[in-house]
């Protein structure tokens, strides 16, 4: 699953490269240093992170405390985090014997991409939906939650709109369009939305078969997710449209 995900937002990632050594020299960034595109940033707005002096081929290890509010992306030594929730955030990543941190806050202000802006439509395209289940280890906090994934490319730093519900137990997305700079300068690339289902659950996912509805240009795609003490699986008989991968994970 997370091989997957490395694909899709690679370029993403390699941007972010870009940018921090654009920002200055590596001698002006120790070895073993946390650095950060952004040190505040606001809610759903991408944060882009560099282990500074690993190599890309290094496996590194990366946290969040607190956790629960969030949803990283990690391809060895970087990483791409959304934060979900105001507050302050401590990030970590371990490479070998080396353990650097960063700080991040979050306002309560909603990302938007600066400048002016165009709607796209969402017509042509697919939506690949990534599953994830988040279950805290400090509380009882657990959810459901998605990286939808556009099949066609858009400016590298567009948003895909969306909106989505949980009612008892009945989850619904619906997809509406994406909005992209006027001027694209970063290049295209597909581009990935975070849904997080933590909506009026008092018990978030209990074992049982509960509705799943997505809508993508007009049409509503039907399905299931089936919980139990250990795996959700999704019914989901699509291959076109709205995808899901993989259609079972663990709980």
């Amino acid at each position: 699953m997370k091989n997957l995900i490395y694909g899709l937002l690679a370029l993403s990632l390699t941007l972010f490269v870009i940018s921090a050594c654009n920002k200055g020299s590596l001698s002006d960034n120790k070895n073993g240093q946390l650095t950060a595109s952004s040190y505040k940033v606001k809610i759903n707005q991408p944060d882009s992170l560099l282990l500074v002096g690993a190599k890309a081929t290094d496996t590194t290890r990366w946290s969040i405390v607190p956790s629960g509010h969030d949803s990283i992306i990690t391809k060895n030594n970087t990483a791409l985090i959304f934060f979900k929730k105001p507050g302050s955030y401590l990030v970590k990543a371990i490479n070998g014997i080396t353990t650097a941190t960063a700080s991040v806050t979050v306002s309560d202000s909603v990302y938007h991409p600066a400048g002016q802006h165009t709607i796209v439509s969402l017509i042509g395209d697919q939506v690949t939906l990534v599953p994830h289940y988040y279950k805290s280890k400090t509380s009882d906090s657990a959810y459901l939650s998605f990286v939808a994934q556009t099949h066609n490319s858009y400016c590298s730093n567009s948003s895909l709109k969306f909106a989505d519900s949980v009612v008892n137990n009945s989850y619904g997305i619906g997809f509406l369009n994406v909005i992209q700079p006027a001027q694209c300068t970063l290049g295209i690339t597909p581009i990935a939305a975070v849904i997080n289902f933590t909506q009026n659950q008092p018990d978030s996912l209990p074992n049982g078969t509960f509705p799943l509805n997505v809508t993508l240009n007009g049409i509503t795609y039907t399905g299931s997710i089936v919980a139990t003490t250990t795996t959700i699986t999704f019914n989901w008989n699509y291959n076109a449209g709205v995808l899901i991968a993989p259609k079972q994970i663990s709980k």
